[in-house]
């Protein structure tokens, strides 16, 4: 995302917002998980069009928290369905239990390109296998991403794995899906590049 700039006390004021996750929803509805979550255009958009479904928003950074924050209260009516977290999703397990998301988004994350660097892709196997013990059984995840070579890495290692099968992928995502589709920031600014955008949805078994 390049070099952020944080906002004095950002982690206070994040845990201390209403939309701070404390473990529990209070609708017990299916649970979407945003990992790398940015300004939150995405997941907003998300839980303003499907009330029945509680999204969780996670970044590691909580300055970015905090902007999305500020967009919801400028909402009229507060999202109930909506929290955020401000961790490395590997420590997910503190706050939820295994296989209790029915859906994960990875959108734009980090390509890490070094060989050396790896093992921080979000398609890792030792990612996935984190995804594995989170979701439910048949449980989704899709991915978007502008890197062509993270694209082609994580169909390897989705296909890799036996406990994931792909649904649909394409290269294009724009050329091969039509409907109202929902867009990132970042997915936003590519497109005004005209750069296309590649997609993966695969499932647990």
């Amino acid at each position: 995302m390049g070099r952020l700039r944080r906002l004095k006390n950002d982690i206070e004021l994040v845990s201390s917002s209403n939309y701070y996750f404390n473990k529990a929803f209070n609708i017990n509805q299916p649970l979407s998980l945003e990992i790398g979550m940015g300004k939150g255009g995405f997941i907003i958009k998300h839980a303003l069009t499907h009330n029945q479904i509680n999204y969780l928003g996670v970044d590691c950074y909580p300055t970015v928290i905090l902007k999305a924050i500020k967009k919801l209260n400028k909402l009229n009516e507060p999202l109930n369905n909506l929290m955020f977290l401000s961790i490395n999703i590997k420590d997910i397990f503190n706050y939820l239990q295994p296989h209790s998301v029915s859906k994960i988004y990875l959108n734009f994350s980090d390509p890490w390109p070094k060989k050396r660097h790896e093992k921080r892709r979000l398609t890792s196997p030792s990612f996935l296998s984190l995804y594995e013990r989170l979701l439910i059984k048949g449980g989704e995840i899709e991915m978007k991403t502008d890197n062509d070579a993270l694209y082609q890495y994580s169909l390897e290692q989705i296909n890799l794995n036996p406990n994931f099968i792909i649904i649909s992928n394409t290269n294009n995502l724009y050329k091969k899906l039509k409907g109202d589709i929902i867009q990132s920031e970042y997915e936003k600014k590519f497109i005004a590049k005209n750069k296309t955008i590649n997609f993966i949805r695969f499932k647990l078994k």
